[in-house]
């Protein structure tokens, strides 16, 4: 199988790169015809850049999911990853998108599991909505057990991501005494 993780990593790290030059260069683009150039010339090799990541990432549709072990592998380690890079959240949405007609393999959905704890501890980004929308499809008791500690956190920005995961929860035989609220609390703040 292919080391789709550090390709993701260095397609991440190379767009940041890319995305903050632009930045810097905008700055000072002002002050001369020399910075106006390098500002320029950022632009270009931002909006020009590509890497496997993106043929990966085109490939992605719910037929090559199904049928393409390899593309498969790329998506969950894309998750798992879950890199932060100009447009990722849009890419990751899309990804979810799709994952949401399969059944998931134990590990695809300890993946997931994985990703949502960290968005919880870490901070939510845009796609975390879609993400909590698996729960009901991967959750175990020790995963609701981690949320509802996480509900109880002292940090007031760690519960209300916890306590907005723990809507998604569905009471099952084996998690029973799971305590939610009534409605989807705004993750706006």
């Amino acid at each position: 199988m292919a080391d789709f993780k550090s390709q993701i990593a260095r397609h991440c790290n190379t767009l940041n790169e890319l995305h903050e030059r632009i930045h810097a260069t905008l700055e000072v683009r002002d002050r001369s015809e020399a910075n106006r150039r390098a500002w320029k010339d950022a632009c270009s090799k931002f909006q020009g850049f590509q890497s496997d990541v993106n043929k990966y990432l085109d490939k992605v549709s719910a037929e090559t999911v199904s049928q393409d072990k390899q593309i498969r592998q790329f998506v969950f380690d894309f998750l798992s990853l879950d890199p932060i890079f100009y447009r990722s959240g849009y890419e990751k949405e899309r990804i979810l998108r799709v994952l949401k007609k399969f059944d998931l393999t134990d590990h695809e959905k300890t993946v997931l599991r994985q990703t949502i704890l960290r968005r919880i501890r870490n901070g939510a980004l845009r796609e975390f909505r879609r993400f909590c929308q698996f729960i009901p499809q991967v959750q175990t008791e020790n995963f609701i057990n981690e949320l509802q500690a996480a509900a109880r956190s002292t940090d007031e920005n760690i519960k209300r991501r916890a306590v907005f995961a723990l809507e998604y929860v569905v009471a099952q035989s084996c998690c029973p005494a799971v305590e939610t609220g009534r409605s989807l609390p705004s993750m706006s703040k």
